[in-house]
């Protein structure tokens, strides 16, 4: 299965790299300052709408890492790790201003792979396009013209880099990511050291990917498909992990982040990994949100689980990773378990419809259970409910809590249907939208829930005024 490519914007700071992507975003995300080196945490998002090749844009504004190194070294270590893993590359330039040392250090760089540089020239008024083709003495041909700040060139811009995307082999979507539906994508996801890799190996009975006790040995999201004793086929997505910035270089990291982003899009199912005795951190939770985010089946895995067990065993009290909410010496270890679930639930209390298996990648205790999981939920991500029985519910619904209402006016539920699947999308047809709070559609979903399972999936549950297009009906009587 082919990857949304990833479009790296690139070049000195303060040359508009921030300002372009969100641009490209349609929404202000990265911080935007006319001080050079502003932007220090750098930002990916997925652009989908303009033009037929979805692809990842990444704002590397906030790669540079002023620890011990110079700006102008940080500016060629940015440029390196991009030349190495985008799929096409922005060059930004700032046009007002002469050519520095490190425009033409950059293009040396980058002049290795020209085929997939896309050179701009920011800056640039209409009245000023000729100074385009003075800068093609970097060796890059006349750049593309713009002024991201006033949006002048940006949609010549879009359209180029669609072009130059098709020039490099990529595909719009419905024909780039079209595989056979009976292969469950698997993503394994979670922070560095958590077991990703050993679990990998553990289910598959094979050394496929390499297993180290160095956190990080995964650097990249590696694909292997695979087919289980009862003939379910599975493509596996080992991912590296992500860890929090300042543990390895800040450049590295994020491209650590981006490649997992990658592959939780990737995937129909996701193995969110935690560490038993670390417990949940803000890393898992960032990623459990993009797991539900992306629309993508969940199961969470409490590697490591054999540590808790010896533990409880030994009677051990000296150990420093011990999570205060969930004592683990001197307890049964089912009670130690049911401690455990409670303290998920609690610190990841928007996942309630998530299985949790406790497990050890190392020893196989415990992941005998996985891939029948994985089958459960993803079987779950695609079912569909019909339309009769989902109206009948809605009268549940509607009758087993307090009205709905906004002001005077109270909500009703017209009817109910199913329309998406992967993640399932339910759409309620009501009288008055502002009469359903998001306390309401919560209620809305866990009845849909309690009555149809969807175990391990996000389901979306959205609203549609039922009257919409019978008050458009009658504008448009009233025109004639």
């Amino acid at each position: 299965m082919k990857s949304y490519p990833i479009v790296a914007i690139v070049g000195r700071p303060n040359v508009g790299k921030s300002t372009l992507f969100n641009s490209l975003v349609g929404e202000r995300r990265a911080i935007v300052s006319d001080i050079a080196g502003t932007t220090r945490d750098s930002v990916t998002e997925k652009i989908d709408n303009l033009g037929p090749i979805t692809y990842w844009a990444v704002d590397t504004a906030g790669l540079t890492d002023f620890g011990d190194n110079s700006l102008e070294t940080a500016i060629q270590v940015q440029a390196e790790l991009a030349l190495h893993n985008a799929d096409m590359i922005l060059w930004m330039v700032d046009a007002k201003v002469e050519l520095t040392q490190d425009d033409y250090d950059i293009a040396d760089k980058l002049r290795r792979v020209s085929k997939k540089v896309l050179f701009v020239a920011n800056k640039i008024d209409d009245g000023q396009a000729m100074r385009g083709y003075e800068l093609a003495e970097l060796g890059f041909g006349v750049p593309a013209i713009i002024s991201a700040k006033n949006n002048f060139g940006f949609w010549d811009l879009t359209e180029v880099i669609q072009e130059r995307l098709q020039e490099l082999g990529f595909e719009p979507i419905d024909s780039a990511l079209v595989e056979a539906p009976e292969r469950i994508k698997v993503a394994l996801v979670g922070r560095p050291n958590v077991g990703k890799s050993t679990l990998f190996n553990q289910m598959i009975g094979e050394e496929r990917s390499v297993v180290s006790d160095v956190a990080g040995t995964t650097r990249d999201a590696i694909d292997t498909d695979w087919t289980s004793p009862d003939g379910t086929q599975f493509r596996f997505i080992d991912t590296a992990g992500v860890r929090r910035p300042g543990k390895i270089g800040r450049e590295m990291e994020y491209w650590m982040v981006v490649r997992t982003r990658q592959a939780i899009e990737r995937a129909d199912v996701c193995i969110l990994l935690l560490d038993a005795l670390d417990g949940v951190t803000h890393q898992d939770l960032a990623l459990a949100g993009q797991i539900v985010d992306a629309g993508k089946a969940l199961l969470i895995g409490v590697n490591k689980f054999d540590l808790a067990r010896d533990k409880s065993r030994t009677n051990d009290e000296t150990d420093d990773r011990e999570l205060e909410a969930v004592p683990m010496w001197d307890k049964d270890i089912a009670d130690i378990r049911s401690r455990y679930l409670s303290y998920l639930h609690n610190k990841i209390s928007f996942l309630p419809w998530a299985p949790v298996l406790f497990f050890s990648a190392q020893n196989g205790k415990g992941t005998d259970k996985i891939l029948e999981s994985l089958i459960s939920v993803n079987a779950e991500r695609s079912k569909r409910v019909p339309t009769r029985e989902l109206n009948l519910l809605a009268k549940d619904i509607y009758y087993g809590h307090v009205t709905p209402s906004h002001g005077l006016k109270q909500g009703k539920i017209k009817y109910v249907s199913q329309v998406d699947t992967s993640p399932p999308k339910f759409l309620f047809f009501v009288n008055n939208i502002q009469a359903f709070h998001f306390s309401y559609k919560r209620y809305m979903e866990n009845k849909i829930r309690e009555k149809y399972g969807f175990a391990g999936t996000p389901i979306i549950v959205e609203l549609k005024d039922a009257m919409a297009s019978w008050r458009a009906r009658g504008e448009e009587e009233k025109e004639d």
